[in-house]
């Protein structure tokens, strides 16, 4: 099944994306070796906790206690310390220079950093550039290694889900999620991005889901209102469409690559 398969059996009022790239040597500048994307709905998405560890690295957390807990447990006290201290503007300024790829605030708050909005395709450049850095970099390198230890919960099975089609071990896959469904949307938000080197290449794959509230939304919002955890909800009504849309990129990776 390739990620357009995928991506047919979506629900009325859900979109969804997905972008996968394979670069070569950290020490190659060019072009990606491989890309491939589909894309279902909106054009761009609002990215939740997804830049969490490009906001770290470009904004010097990726030596501090605060950068490991934004990073690997999803923090969002700790991801503001560090995007405020930037400011943003300037971040995504770090960001764009460090990545080639230019974001803004689309919210009214422009001090929000969920209020982002990103493609799959400039998540897959972005984190292939941070990739490429970690190879020279130790603060990139410390951003990807602790992309590879997020809590089960939070890696959302892809490791598991990719091992087998990139053939390398579930632990070489790094991975981050996000996950909202903030109270002025009507869908549930679920994103993911994993990175993986393999005989030489990265491999980075990332996928974008807004999907239809849960019956219980009321109960989803005073969840979250508490500060109580609400990535179970995230999994069960988008974990398998991303597995499903990561493992289909990879695969359509790998396939350009036996041409």
């Amino acid at each position: 099944m390739t990620a357009t398969d995928v991506l047919a059996t979506l629900p009325d009022g859900a979109s969804a994306q997905v972008a996968g790239e394979v670069f070569g040597s950290p020490h190659y500048g060019g072009a990606p070796l491989r890309a491939v994307a589909a894309r279902r709905g909106a054009a761009r998405l609002r990215c939740a906790s997804v830049l969490k560890p490009l906001i770290v690295w470009t904004g010097g957390g990726g030596r501090t206690d605060d950068g490991e807990r934004a990073v690997r447990f999803s923090d969002n006290a700790a991801t503001n310390r560090i995007w405020h201290a930037g400011p943003p503007g300037r971040l995504l300024d770090r960001i764009a220079s460090a990545t080639g790829v230019r974001w803004r605030t689309a919210s009214a708050d422009p001090g929000w950093f969920g209020g982002v909005e990103v493609s799959a395709t400039e998540l897959v450049t972005a984190y292939g550039a941070l990739a490429r850095a970690a190879a020279g970099d130790p603060a990139a390198a410390r951003v990807v290694g602790w992309m590879g230890a997020v809590p089960p919960e939070q890696a959302f099975g892809i490791p598991d889900a990719l091992a087998d089609t990139l053939g390398v071990p579930a632990s070489a896959v790094a991975v981050k999620a996000g996950w909202i469904g903030h109270p002025d949307e009507t869908a549930l938000r679920t994103h993911a991005v994993a990175v993986a080197e393999r005989d030489g290449e990265t491999v980075v794959v990332a996928a974008l889901t807004a999907l239809p509230y849960p019956a219980d939304r009321e109960r989803y919002q005073e969840a979250l209102r508490a500060g109580r955890p609400v990535v179970d909800v995230h999994e069960q009504i988008a974990g398998p469409l991303l597995r499903d849309l990561l493992a289909a990129a990879s695969r359509d990776l790998a396939r350009l690559g036996a041409r």
